[in-house]
């Protein structure tokens, strides 16, 4: 006898939730996604598609819509201030078609609500979830007026790195705040950024850092590293001096700064490094950046979290009872999250941190690392999302996609 169809609930309306609510709901199982805010919106900055979320997106049917609304990138190019290379890796090393897709995080999140809301889920708003209570094998999300939904045979808490839910239910978990975040917003691309198709980086030693991501046509998304102490909430931002330290970093970009600037529409954001003892805790499973949260150095957080809602939607569909699903699930996600939780983890200060040295040593060890034989294609194969850990990796297919 099989697994069955499941009454299945899922906290969080982001990536990784539209993703698995869309998936379980074409299988068949009864799904209720509950969502803190009365209209669902997205949070977050521009993003960047490797191969493997994209391949996601193509079981969803939804990868041509992406494209449609993103920015092909061909590859990363980081520089010093001074104009020196630092990082110059591209997709076409693994294969002539292969390469990534940047895109505003609203576009993605229009493209996956539209999807859920096709799939059969049941969609309810203005429900925070601040607890979980069992009865007997299953699970009940309550929320903050003690509003009580369920019971779930499966519940999936998919509400994000800062997950209030985790620290409640999973108290052995770690997920310290990241000391460095960024400030990020959406401009016009009128320098014409995005024609080269390359996520473009400058770095001055591990303090001062700015990106500029090509998300849609015409749209830039442009990353400024501010000290997570400067990003708080009751903190106002220094807009004149990140611009004049902008400027001095990245001269030839200036009047994409200043047209930023002037504009003055920047959100905040900040990262956490969340490292779970376990994925689910009986019919409570963690998933996405709410499991495995990382700073963006990687740039790899939304392709983890629809790695996972197509790992879960396989794990069920294989499984005879719901533990098996968990182990399957375990099996599939934990080496390759542990891999790019560790890595992200491992190379975040030569980025974002106050030892200068530690900059001083990424300019000059990553410059010679890409152009190394052995080392060039394992970045390449760290930067499309195929590591599975230190030694193995998976490959693309004959037509440059990541096979599911």
């Amino acid at each position: 006898m099989g697994l069955g169809f499941l009454d299945v609930g899922i906290v969080g309306c982001g990536v990784a939730g539209q993703a698995v609510a869309s998936l379980l709901g074409d299988a068949g199982h009864r799904v209720t996604v509950l969502e803190r805010f009365e209209e669902p919106r997205p949070v977050g900055a521009g993003l960047l598609l490797q191969p493997t979320g994209l391949a996601v997106l193509r079981a969803l049917d939804l990868e041509e819509g992406a494209l449609s609304a993103g920015a092909r990138i061909d590859g990363l190019f980081g520089e010093t201030h001074k104009g020196r290379p630092v990082l110059d890796l591209a997709y076409g090393d693994l294969h002539p078609d292969a390469f990534g897709l940047g895109i505003r995080r609203f576009a993605l999140f229009d493209l996956l609500h539209q999807r859920l809301l096709a799939s059969g889920a049941r969609l309810v708003t203005n429900a925070e979830i601040v607890d979980v209570a069992r009865e007997g094998a299953r699970a009940v999300a309550v929320d903050w007026k003690g509003g009580r939904h369920g019971p779930f045979d499966l519940l999936i808490v998919a509400d994000g790195a800062h997950s209030t839910l985790r620290d409640r239910l999973m108290p052995t978990a770690r997920a310290p705040l990241y000391p460095w975040g960024c400030v990020w917003t959406t401009v016009e691309d009128t320098q014409a950024f995005g024609a080269v198709g390359l996520l473009r980086q400058r770095f001055a030693g591990s303090t001062t850092m700015m990106g500029l991501l090509p998300v849609a046509p015409d749209k830039l998304t442009m990353f400024w590293s501010l000290p997570a102490a400067d990003l708080a909430p009751h903190h106002q931002l220094d807009l004149e001096a990140m611009r004049d330290a902008a400027l001095w970093l990245w001269p030839e970009a200036g009047p994409t700064i200043e047209y930023a600037v002037a504009a003055g529409d920047f959100s905040r954001a900040t990262y956490r490094h969340v490292a779970l003892p376990r994925w689910n805790e009986g019919p409570v499973l963690f998933m996405g950046d709410a499991a495995h949260g990382t700073s963006p150095q990687l740039g790899q957080g939304a392709n983890l979290g629809l790695l996972d809602a197509h790992a879960l939607g396989c794990s069920l569909a294989e499984a005879v009872d719901l533990p098996q699903a968990m182990d399957l699930f375990a099996q599939r996600r934990g080496p390759p999250s542990r891999f790019y939780r560790r890595a992200s983890h491992l190379l975040t200060p030569f980025f974002q941190s106050d030892v200068q040295a530690l900059g001083a040593l990424r300019d000059l060890v990553m410059r010679h690392a890409c152009q190394a034989p052995v080392v060039r294609p394992m970045m390449t194969t760290i930067l499309a999302g195929l590591r599975r850990g230190w030694f193995a990796t998976d490959t693309l297919d004959a037509d440059g996609r990541y096979p599911l």
